[in-house]
């Protein structure tokens, strides 16, 4: 069956799929820590269920798909770039952003001040990026126009362990009718990029012996089988030993006497050589003064961040809405057409005109979406929303958020699947992500260790469905069926 005829799959067929599709999530571990139905409250460490999912492919052009794969390395050199010319990120793009939130942008842009006062410990970076991207169709009229960026995502950029699976469950279900099912290899892809850091962090330490990747965790995590997918792939195929911390554990570490390298404490002498973030990216993360001592204990060593501080900051939604000003991408970027191609129409609210802003889109809310500088899914405000916030918010407030033309996708047909059930057979729409690894340098733009398009994730919702994220609850794990 193939996804386009879903809908007229008879029902004991469709019946016997779902079983078929849920018990190879459960033998090949597509799964998610269970929560409570109603309150949404994990039900414990290792009580799992079948992450949501698509029952078949997602049907997404082909053009498109090879577009989104093609921005992977501009945008890997654009991040870095723009990073490596901290004045402009810091004076200039995400100046407004920190003082009207001053509890997280703000401390973020603090502590990036702070690094770039006392000097890097390291300058190498490891950027594990995932750019998400939606069909466009104007109006809901005519052709599609092509993809438009959502976001791009330079923190815990999540799913690409599962994403490879599910890949490989649709080819199993579905692959002798559905042949243009593209190969992902996000996994594989993500291990070497951490894997390529670990290696360059030894080639600095030779005479450090027990070096290990350190995962940041937030605790009581749900969505650790896609995070200990990844941990078994470094163990199994590279011999890197990863270790799991929360920031405030890592408040407790220590340096070395004689240089910044981050001694583990408690673990018999391990030091850190990669510290890669699956937890960081939303104020909830950090309930009090010791979760920023961790961030920034680790902001200050030698060991190489996936994301440092100031690649997490690139991830604002004020950045983005910065670099679509004319004439600032081509400061940046040999490749600002192409970029420009991407972008989706963003507005300040803390401009001279953001007045005209404010009432275009209190005019047509449909057309709009307010973004915060938030991650995580859950926090985008649409429609009435929109309009009350747009009417209360204050002079210090706009700063922190953006308006952005909302894409307007064309709908697919889909059969979604969660705990085993149809929870919706109907007309859908998808988010393409593609993740991008880069292993470059501050102190040599020449020097790039590793800079690669290693695979994507589709997450599929429901037509009536603004808001994206898995592990926020609202979208479900699919695979693309290139038309």
């Amino acid at each position: 069956t193939s996804a386009s005829t879903s809908a007229t799959t008879p029902t004991a067929n469709l019946n016997n799929l779902v079983a078929q599709a849920s018990s190879w999530c459960t033998s090949f571990g597509i799964l998610m820590g269970a929560r409570e139905l109603d309150t949404r409250q994990p039900l414990g460490d290792l009580i799992v269920e079948p992450a949501p999912f698509s029952l078949f492919p997602t049907e997404f052009p082909q053009s498109s798909f090879e577009t989104a794969y093609e921005l992977g390395k501009p945008f890997n050199a654009l991040v870095h770039n723009v990073c490596s010319q901290q004045d402009w990120l810091l004076d200039e793009a995400i100046v407004n952003a920190a003082q009207g939130d001053p509890d997280f942008t703000g401390r973020l842009v603090s502590l990036a001040r702070d690094v770039e006062a006392k000097g890097r410990a390291q300058n190498l970076v490891l950027g594990l990026l995932r750019s998400d991207y939606m069909l466009h169709k104007p109006d809901g009229t005519g052709d599609v126009t092509g993809i438009l960026q959502v976001e791009l995502n330079t923190i815990a950029s999540s799913f690409g362990c599962l994403s490879t699976k599910i890949s490989k469950m649709h080819k199993a279900l579905h692959g002798e009718v559905d042949t243009n099912l593209p190969p992902n290899s996000a996994d594989e892809g993500i291990a070497k990029g951490i894997a390529t850091a670990y290696q360059e962090y030894q080639k600095q330490y030779p005479d450090s012996k027990n070096v290990a990747v350190v995962m940041v965790v937030q605790p009581g995590e749900t969505n650790s089988i896609d995070q200990r997918d990844l941990e078994f792939v470094l163990k199994t195929k590279y011999g890197v030993p990863v270790v799991r911390k929360t920031l405030a554990e890592l408040a407790k570490c220590q340096y070395r006497a004689n240089n910044s390298e981050l001694l583990l404490d408690g673990d018999s002498g391990l030091v850190a050589g990669v510290v890669y973030y699956r937890a960081g990216y939303t104020p909830d993360d950090y309930p009090s003064d010791t979760e920023w001592k961790g961030r920034s204990t680790v902001e200050h060593s030698s060991a190489i961040k996936c994301p440092d501080v100031f690649y997490h900051l690139f991830g604002a939604k004020k950045v983005q809405q910065e670099l679509t000003r004319p004439g600032i991408l081509a400061k940046f970027s040999t490749e600002a057409t192409l970029l420009e191609s991407c972008f989706a129409k963003l507005y300040a609210l803390d401009d001279e005109n953001y007045e005209d802003v404010i009432n275009m889109a209190l005019k047509d809310p449909h057309l709009f979406v307010l973004k915060p500088q938030r991650e995580g899914g859950g926090n985008n405000l649409y429609d009435d929303d929109l309009v009350k916030a747009l009417r209360t918010i204050t002079k210090e407030e706009r700063g922190a958020y953006i308006i952005m033309q909302k894409i307007q996708p064309p709908s697919t047909t889909g059969v979604l699947i969660r705990r085993g059930k149809i929870v919706y057979n109907g007309d859908v729409v998808c988010e393409l992500g593609v993740f991008g690894i880069s292993l470059r340098d501050y102190s040599s733009s020449e020097n790039i260790a590793m800079d690669e398009v290693v695979g994507h994730i589709l997450r599929t919702k429901s037509v009536q469905t603004d808001e994206g994220g898995v592990a926020a609850g609202y979208a479900f794990l699919s695979s693309p069926k290139l038309v």
